[in-house]
């Protein structure tokens, strides 16, 4: 049987390695997949003798050979860190625009809905007829008591003039007294049933107004709850009006926000589509904290703002916090061990800028930005992105150096 040992020795032909690969794998089996690791192998082997061979016999290795690729420089983007004491931590909170004023309409008084002039949607005046009970009964009512009043004046006529006629002649002794006492109280009697009567007509008048809905402000009908031919309670609610152009904001602060902006700390505030609300100021703030959410309510004013009713409302502050440290991209951070992270530093080398790695904390998150602690310092320079293709010792050439926001 054929000796299988490789041949050794430092002047190793490269015809009889490969005849020996060849043949183990002729021993071993055959396929393609044998063959394909059987040249990998060839080559590897090949590439690693070339470069003893090289080293003993003393000759250079190339120039441009690098296996690795650690002598490229890589172009990259850098920002300049600059240190501040501290940093503005934003929150947020969310609530609702709310009508100013808002008003469920309804009738003070039972009764059959005779018409409803307005609709879901509909603009109104203040002042304007919104809808009306059915007041035939009210009228009968008012037309018999206004009988009963023509009926008492005209008997208060008739005793105003026997009472006049009593007076004369118990002037001149014809009648008694008691004659003239009954006529007396008999007109005082009938001056009381006239003003009860008025008084009756009165209250119809007002039943009857109190039959009708009118708007208390100008505004927009938001809900119609009832049709003609309903009979109504006395409270039951038939319309819902919000006042036009006023809203306001309703969002629940915790108390340490919520005492920071009553003394005056900035907050924003933010429509639904994320864009600004210029005119919000503050109105008032509930000294009560709710038992759900531990919040306490604030309430804006939004005039001229163009918000909707419902629309979401945010709420944005900004608490500073003591700590030293600098805002970089988040793009330049990369995991370490222990709950740290690791930034790319540039410095300056002999053969020009090349990188290494500083270990830094994250103290705070804002978007595409972090603000960190750790081993830096104000002016280092930092890979801003693509660290993905770096390693420590790596050359770099710097293509574009910035600030780093300072925010």
């Amino acid at each position: 049987m054929p000796s299988h040992t490789p041949p050794t020795g430092t002047g190793l032909a490269n015809r009889d390695l490969t005849e020996y690969v060849l043949g183990r794998v002729r021993l071993t089996g055959s396929g393609a997949l044998r063959l394909v690791l059987a040249v990998a192998g060839v080559g590897v082997i090949l590439a690693i003798l070339a470069l003893r061979l090289s080293a003993q016999s003393g000759q250079d290795i190339p120039k441009g050979f690098d296996p690795i690729g650690a002598s490229r420089a890589l172009p990259v983007r850098t920002v300049t860190v600059e240190l501040a004491p501290g940093y503005y931590a934003r929150r947020s909170f969310t609530g609702r625009a709310i009508a100013a004023r808002t008003s469920p309409m309804s009738f003070e008084l039972a009764g059959t809905l005779a018409r409803v002039h307005v609709d879901q949607g509909d603009r109104v005046k203040g002042g304007d007829l919104l809808a009306e009970l059915d007041t035939a009964r009210l009228h009968a009512r008012l037309a018999e008591v206004r009988a009963e009043r023509d009926e008492a004046a005209a008997n208060l006529a008739l005793a105003e003039r026997t009472l006049n006629r009593v007076r004369e002649t118990h002037a001149r002794g014809h009648a008694s007294a008691q004659r003239l006492d009954e006529a007396e109280a008999n007109a005082t009697a009938l001056k009381a049933r006239l003003g009860r009567l008025a008084a009756t007509i009165g209250a119809l008048d007002v039943d009857l107004e109190k039959s009708r809905i009118r708007a208390p402000f100008d505004g927009t009908i938001t809900a119609r709850m009832a049709d003609e031919g309903t009979v109504t309670a006395a409270g039951s609610a038939i319309l819902e009006l919000i006042e036009d152009g006023v809203m306001e904001a309703q969002i629940g602060l915790p108390p340490d926000i919520a005492a920071a902006v009553r003394s005056g700390m900035p907050i924003a505030l933010y429509n639904g589509r994320r864009k600004p609300i210029e005119t919000a100021t503050l109105k008032a703030i509930v000294p009560v904290i709710t038992g759900e959410t531990r919040t306490m309510m604030a309430t804006f004013d939004l005039p001229g703002s163009g918000i909707t009713r419902g629309e979401l409302v945010t709420a944005i502050v900004r608490n500073w916090h003591e700590a030293g440290g600098a805002w970089i991209p988040l793009r330049s951070l990369s995991a370490d061990v222990r709950g740290l992270w690791r930034v790319y530093k540039v410095t300056d080398g002999p053969d020009g800028p090349h990188v290494r790695f500083e270990n830094v904390q994250i103290l705070h998150t804002d978007g595409d930005r972090v603000f960190v602690t750790g081993t830096l310092s104000g002016g280092d320079r930092i890979i801003a992105d693509g660290i993905d293709r770096l390693a420590p010792g790596q050359r770099v050439t710097i293509l574009d150096d910035s600030p780093a926001s300072i925010g």
